[in-house]
């Protein structure tokens, strides 16, 4: 009844919705269990119980759904995607599912824990046909990576410590980059690199400099704090884009819409909230196409 009652709706988003609906979410799970399973989408899921976000919104029908849906959409008229930090799976099982039959996603995640649902939520919806499981951290350069733990939620892992809320210890991880994989295993570039990093985005993203000449559609985060706490000042990312890409829109969750943007429209107070996070970088007719729905240019 909850999940119908506020699908859809802003409402759904305010502190004390979220909190009483975790509560709920908690109830149901069976007493001792480690492991929360929901069906989302066309997908079923199964996360960490521990989870204080992701596993109650995924429950609920409503995590990330405008993302996802748009997600889906750039999915279906694609035929390779590269998923960097993949998490339990969310968009590797959705994207996986949406890709034509001769389609490949390959899903970069360094954390064993994640790495394990993902692994079995890749199996548990048939697409390890279609998804390759990459266990690596992605960023500039091939070699290693410290990611350190949030005891909070499973995809606030972070290379920066100031980034997880509650830690719960580091890992070392080896690191590839997107240039040097592609190159490793004799691949073209993708048509669309989805990017969730936790401020480690600019990175990513200076180690796919050649990948990106064939501009690749670009779906990541912008937090400007993060990406500090990692070293990588939100307006190198910015200017990386925008110099590359001729259409860039901020994902508007709330109102459901793609904005078009400009560098000077990101700049400007406000611009970057917690509903207006996400970015969506296209430099190709087909997938501009894809997505008219949403934000309405010609």
């Amino acid at each position: 009844m909850a999940r119908t009652l506020l699908r859809g709706h802003s409402v759904r988003r305010l502190p004390l919705v979220n909190r009483l609906y975790h509560t709920v979410f908690r109830l149901g799970v069976t007493t001792g269990s480690r492991d929360a399973e929901a069906r989302y989408r066309d997908v079923v899921l199964t996360g960490p119980v521990w989870d204080a976000t992701i596993m109650p919104s995924i429950s609920a029908g409503y995590y990330e759904e405008f993302e996802v849906g748009v997600f889906e959409r750039l999915a279906s008229v694609s035929r390779s995607i590269l998923d960097v930090g993949a998490n339990i799976g969310v968009y590797a099982c959705t994207g996986g599912t949406h890709l034509p039959r001769d389609g490949r996603l390959i899903a970069f995640e360094p954390v064993p824990e994640n790495i394990a649902y993902l692994r079995r939520n890749v199996e548990r919806n048939d697409l390890t046909g279609r998804v390759t499981v990459e266990p690596v951290a992605v960023g500039a350069s091939p070699g290693e990576l410290t990611v350190h733990l949030s005891g909070e939620q499973s995809g606030k892992h972070s290379a920066a410590a100031a980034n997880v809320g509650t830690p719960t210890g580091a890992i070392t991880m080896p690191m590839t980059s997107i240039d040097a994989y592609l190159a490793d295993h004799r691949l073209g570039p993708p048509d669309i690199i989805k990017i969730d990093v936790e401020g480690y985005e600019g990175f990513v993203l200076r180690g796919a400099a050649q990948t990106l000449t064939a501009l690749p559609t670009l779906l990541f985060e912008l937090h400007p704090e993060l990406q500090a706490n990692c070293g990588c000042d939100a307006s190198e990312l910015l200017d990386l884009v925008f110099a590359r890409y001729p259409w860039v829109f901020l994902v508007d969750e709330l109102d459901n819409v793609l904005r078009p943007c400009t560098r000077a429209d990101l700049d400007r107070p406000g611009a970057i909230g917690l509903y207006r996070s996400n970015l969506v970088a296209i430099g190709r007719q087909e997938h501009r196409d894809a997505v008219r729905q949403w934000h309405g240019l010609g």
